[in-house]
């Protein structure tokens, strides 16, 4: 058939003419090497175009495969051509949906919606994802097809698109790692995330080690909440703090603990917007609740966020301390803040504070002197 890489007229009308499967596959490959390199004249460039759009065409699913390898690259591939081979079965279809750069977002979601989901991973595995793409393949892929494009570091994931991951496949361990893995977490996902994690992990406890359900879930609500803090110590924008809060809130994990362990640990803004969001009162108004001299404010304040009645003396000497202590008493900066903050409120109890049963204080020291042990694990708020 002569030189295959080199598109003729009389080639052309060899194609036309139909000859066996192996040398149109053997075409396909040499003409689409042809065009992806790009070193074809405008005349053979033509020709060359001509071709793959008849073997884009061919009865023969290997021909076509064949062709769709070849010109996976190319940016001289017609765009009819490409959707031709976009639109073919899978195997012939993925190479081009792959690499393919003459496809447009408009193109993929069109491939996305047609609910092949060998297509659709095929796009989650591009190098670059689209914002809008990657959201239509999150909502209509397999779990498969979201776990390859939340581990895809070229896919565009906001925060919308990867909630809406956790809410189709939170639960499933092979979404965690790539999600995990990403170079960037939104506060509130990374939270979502802890969470799931942790139910996994109190499940394996209870199953593993014989845990009573009720001892695993404080041992994975510990964890859960130092976690969490520690998010939060890696964020600035108090926008995202108020947002994580208020989510937490409506998923019940805005516990009394995680205020308590946030005022022990000197994060003060988390708590205060805790506080807040539970009481159902403006954020300036706990904020001045909280640094009322008379600690009147602060008390009614715990008492209307609804803190249990056991918890309120640590929770009201946890947020004294806090207020009290300044960065200037700690030659470690934010690390040793935390630990005076806490020493300060076991020698509160320690003293014996007004108004709490002994039996409370043996249980408020014990749960100080955990928040105490498990702190160095936490990374400390930033100063």
């Amino acid at each position: 058939m002569g030189d295959i890489t080199k598109p003729t007229e009389a080639l052309l009308a060899r194609l036309a003419a139909k000859p066996d499967k192996a040398a149109r596959t053997d075409v396909a490959a040499g003409i689409g090497r042809a065009l992806e390199v790009g070193t074809l004249s405008s005349s053979e460039r033509t020709i060359a175009q001509d071709i793959v759009r008849h073997l884009a065409m061919d009865v023969e699913r290997q021909v076509r495969a064949s062709l769709a390898k070849a010109v996976r690259a190319s940016a001289d591939l017609p765009h009819d051509v490409a959707m031709a081979l976009a639109s073919d079965v899978a195997a012939v279809a993925a190479p081009i949906l792959t690499d393919s750069m003459v496809l447009t977002d408009q193109d993929l979601l069109a491939i996305i919606e047609a609910g092949d989901s060998a297509k659709q991973l095929a796009v989650a595995e591009r190098a670059h994802v689209s914002e809008s793409v990657a959201e239509a393949l999150v909502e209509r892929g397999d779990e498969d097809v979201v776990v390859a494009v939340v581990a895809n570091p070229g896919a565009e994931l906001g925060e919308p698109a990867l909630g809406r991951a956790l809410d189709r496949f939170g639960d499933s361990p092979r979404l965690h790692e790539p999600m995990i893995g990403r170079s960037e977490l939104p506060i509130n996902v990374a939270e979502r995330l802890v969470s799931v994690v942790s139910e996994r992990l109190r499940e394996e406890l209870v199953k593993r080690h014989e845990l009573s359900p009720d001892l695993a879930a404080d041992l994975v609500l510990d964890g859960r909440e130092r976690a969490t803090l520690a998010l939060i110590s890696d964020t600035e924008e108090p926008a995202q703090i108020a947002k994580l809060v208020a989510e937490m809130n409506a998923h019940g994990r805005l516990t009394d603990s995680i205020l308590v362990r946030a005022a022990c640990t000197g994060d003060l803004s988390f708590m205060e917007l805790g506080l807040a969001v539970r009481a159902g009162v403006p954020i300036v108004n706990a904020q001045a609740l909280v640094h009322d001299v008379g600690r009147k404010g602060l008390a009614a304040l715990i008492k209307r966020a609804g803190v249990a009645e056991r918890d309120r003396p640590v929770l009201r000497a946890a947020v004294i301390a806090a207020c009290e202590a300044e960065l200037g008493d700690a030659p470690g900066g934010r690390e040793r803040f935390a630990e005076i903050v806490i020493e300060r409120v076991l020698t509160t109890f320690d003293a014996g504070e007004a108004g709490v049963a002994e039996e409370d204080a043996e249980y408020l020291i014990k749960k100080l002197s955990t928040y105490s042990d498990t702190r160095r694990e936490t990374p400390s708020p930033r100063a």
